[in-house]
């Protein structure tokens, strides 16, 4: 008997998922669910016409992510529960998943990023529970955690981790291939990193350099930029002797230039004003992520031309009382290539969906030696992890893991390229 999943959200992540699970064989039955139920239909009916077998997803229903009682219903019976909305309804989402007695799985917690904390609150449910919820298990955070963990691995002590992330879509026209709201909000924070074991904060946009990406990406211009990682290793990686780390993210110049001009500022609207919140308005004046057909006919007349995407991580620390560092790096793979397997996606929405599939399969696959409760992804199993990179780079198109070595150090992740 194959693992049962019901996915909450068909938006740009839960199509990718839905889509990789009814092609594995591992999974017999898909549920979907959204508020709103058509684009679940939408969706089906997109696949039938790839030749998938689209009558694996048995189930499509109108559900409110935010109404505990009803989500417990409806995914009782089900393997594993996806939380493919956005962070606002995780708490909810892994109630719902403990009262009805399902696995757990989501892509990001922020914003807003204390998220974490109580998620975290709820390991002892999931233990009590027989069941595991995995946090944070997209492309960054996600795959990233997994090349840190991998790093790390390698090392006796951690002293200092980088993370390096640039993307962008070779279009004519003005694209998004994210939620402008969250990105805008993104921006607009107070970025965290760690520095002598703290977590600190710099001003948007702080902590500018030109970074090398290894090629073809080269040199770009990055900033420190506020996301998950900072707050998972400095409760993960706390006892390998973290000290310092920073995520810093290119191809914000236009997100950067709304910053400067005061339009990013997070001064609420007085209740009950006619006056739109500022980042809602920018939110809304901004283009949205283009629909499957959209993005397939912005391809066909040349609009859009391909894609460069990357995530690098650099983690220093000691090997053998020597100073050793270990560089790792995925780059996604061009969006051309992915629309051929998967049309629906973007080259991004392709890797964090890719990512979070394969790491619910394996972990739904080893559960029981897993062990019940609530992991992060560098916390789970080597074993586990290096599966989900090794499968990772047997799918078509492949994302593959690359490495840079100074000190004693060797790659452990199999059929990775070294250099």
């Amino acid at each position: 008997m194959g693992f049962r999943a019901a996915i909450v959200g068909c938006g740009a992540q839960g199509r990718v998922i839905s889509t990789f699970f009814v092609r594995d064989p591992t999974f017999e039955e898909v549920a979907l669910f959204d508020i709103k139920p058509e684009v679940c239909q939408d969706h089906i009916h997109s696949i039938d016409g790839l030749g998938i077998r689209a009558d694996k997803i048995t189930r499509t229903e109108k559900l409110n992510a935010g109404d505990k009682e009803d989500v417990a219903r409806k995914v009782s019976g089900y393997d594993v529960l996806i939380n493919a909305v956005i962070p606002r309804f995780n708490l909810d989402l892994m109630e719902a998943s403990l009262k009805a007695g399902v696995h757990y799985v989501d892509m990001a917690f922020g914003p807003p990023y204390n998220n974490l904390e109580k998620q975290l609150q709820l390991a002892g449910d999931f233990e009590r529970g027989g069941l595991v919820a995995i946090i944070g298990a997209g492309k960054s955070p996600g795959l990233t955690n997994l090349l840190v963990a991998e790093a790390a691995e390698m090392l006796d002590s951690v002293l200092s981790v980088k993370i390096r992330i640039f993307g962008e879509v070779e279009s004519t026209e003005p694209l998004m291939t994210w939620s402008p709201k969250t990105l805008l909000e993104d921006c607009s924070i107070p970025p965290a990193y760690i520095s002598d074991g703290k977590l600190v904060r710099a001003l948007p946009f702080g902590g500018e350099e030109e970074y090398v990406f290894p090629q073809p990406v080269g040199k770009r211009r990055v900033w420190l930029h506020e996301h998950e990682e900072a707050y998972m290793f400095h409760w993960s990686l706390k006892n390998r002797g973290l000290k310092n780390f920073d995520l810093k993210m290119g191809g914000l110049e236009n997100m950067k230039a709304l910053y400067e001009l005061g339009l990013l500022g997070r001064k609420d609207t007085a209740q009950g004003s006619s006056e739109p919140n500022l980042i809602d308005l920018l939110a809304s004046l901004l283009p949205q992520p283009p629909t499957q057909e959209e993005l397939l006919k912005m391809i066909e007349r040349g609009v859009i031309t391909g894609s460069q995407g990357i995530s690098v991580v650099e983690v220093e620390g000691e090997k053998a009382g020597s100073e050793a560092r270990v560089v790792l790096w995925v780059s996604d793979p061009n969006i051309l290539d992915v629309v051929r397997s998967y049309p629906m996606a973007t080259d991004d929405s392709y890797v964090v969906g890719l990512t979070c599939s394969l790491i619910t399969r394996v972990a739904l696959s080893e559960a029981d030696s897993l062990g019940s409760g609530v992991y992060l992804p560098e916390m789970l199993p080597s074993s586990i992890r290096r599966n989900v990179l090794n499968q990772l780079s047997k799918q078509v198109p492949p994302i593959l893991v690359n490495g840079r070595f100074e000190g004693n150090v060797k790659l452990t992740v199999e059929r990775a390229r070294t250099h």
